[in-house]
């Protein structure tokens, strides 16, 4: 038998079909070397774009300087700064009664006029005293006739014509009368009411013919010569605490206004609750502006001690990251020979606050030039220029629309 071999059948044997050539390895190697030449040529073009498309936009940036920001600047100067603990609180009264009668009574008539200011011992109101002044009529005319009587019986003891317990009555009789007379006098002097100290009367909250309950309201006065300012302050502040210290307080009802007081009261005992020191400072209230029952805050004024870096609040700029103001550099010259202005962020730690300026700590020195205005519009490098005034200026009074 004969074998025919099938992977010797070629196109050839297949009628209409023409054979195709084999392709040699030179063709092979030379195709492979123009398609790895292309590629080349390729990446070389892009790489080549990317460098020069990043190229021009580092001249464009260069050349394309933002222009300068105009801001307020101050030179950093130590100067003595005022240590102040702060706290809120309250205006209280160091003399404020509820007027009201210790007996009952009918109002008769009311002396007074809600609001109006009045001296120690002025007329309130006059009770309904009618029958204790009969009664001390009465109680007079006993003592005149037990008197009368004392008084023959001390002359017939002298004589031995009384005993002496008969004498002992007539005196024990001329007692009681007097007694009594002591007795309704105090009943009409508590009927006629009168103010405890100077002061300023409050709202009335009786009439003519009301009967008033012994404790009843009648009105409240208050010496609103000095007041009350009370606070409290952390326990751990107490050392630096004395009597007679300066304090400042401001009232909403006075916005800007200062005024002042002195502590005349450190509570000894330590709240269990919230470990603060309540405190008691005395304020002038000559003027009749404070009342008792307003909020105030209040800062009590430490001595001073050495002079320290301080700069506007409108200079620090707050982050998340910390704190920080900007500091204006010598950035050169430019082109046309003029110094050029740059501001450098600075993290700073800062201290206390007092009247609108912030106690430095770290991160700066003396105659520092720091941007006080305009931080929003500034970036680390920006360039800058000068205002005339250095600093803002507060007005005078605040503007009205």
């Amino acid at each position: 038998m004969n074998y025919q071999d099938e992977s010797a059948t070629t196109s050839a044997s297949i009628p209409g079909v023409s054979p195709r050539p084999a392709i040699s390895p030179e063709r092979m190697r030379r195709a492979m070397l123009i398609g790895g030449t292309v590629i080349l040529i390729v990446i070389g073009l892009l790489v080549g774009y990317k460098v020069f498309t990043n190229q021009m936009m580092k001249s464009f940036f260069a050349s394309n300087v933002p222009p300068a920001v105009s801001v307020n600047y101050e030179v950093v100067q130590k100067t003595a700064v005022a240590q102040k603990l702060t706290a809120i609180g309250s205006i209280a009264a160091i003399h404020q009664v509820t007027i009201s009668p210790e007996i009952s009574g009918q109002v008769r008539r009311i002396a007074f006029v809600p609001g109006a200011p009045v001296k120690k011992d002025d007329v309130i109101v006059q009770l309904n005293d009618a029958s204790e002044q009969a009664e001390l009529a009465n109680a007079r005319a006993q003592q005149k006739l037990t008197g009368l009587t004392l008084q023959r019986t001390i002359e017939l003891r002298a004589k031995d014509a009384a005993s002496q317990a008969q004498l002992d009555q007539a005196q024990s009789q001329y007692d009681a009368a007097t007694a009594m007379i002591a007795r309704t006098q105090a009943i009409i002097d508590k009927k006629l009411i009168r103010a405890p100290f100077d002061g300023v009367l409050g709202i009335r909250q009786t009439e003519v013919g009301h009967y008033l309950e012994a404790g009843k309201a009648i009105v409240v006065i208050t010496d609103m010569d000095q007041l009350f300012a009370e606070f409290t302050l952390p326990e751990q502040l107490r050392p630096q605490l004395s009597l007679r210290q300066p304090v400042e307080l401001t009232l909403d009802a006075y916005p800007g206004k200062v005024f002042t007081a002195i502590i005349a009261v450190i509570d000894p005992q330590v709240s269990t609750a919230t470990r603060t020191i309540r405190l008691q400072a005395v304020a002038d209230n000559t003027e009749g502006l404070m009342m008792p029952g307003m909020f105030a805050n209040l800062a009590v004024v430490l001595p001073s001690g050495e002079d320290r870096l301080t700069i506007p609040e409108t200079a620090l700029d707050y982050s998340l990251y910390g704190n920080s103001v900007y500091v204006i550099e010598d950035g050169g010259k430019d082109d046309k020979g003029q110094p050029v202005l740059k501001a450098k962020r600075v993290s700073v730690k800062t201290g206390a606050t007092a009247n609108g300026r912030i106690v430095v700590e770290t991160g700066m020195k003396a105659n520092d030039r720091i941007v006080t205005t305009g931080l929003s519009k500034l970036f680390d490098g920006a360039h800058l220029t000068l205002n005339a005034t250095p600093t803002l200026v507060k007005p005078n009074a605040l503007p009205v629309p």
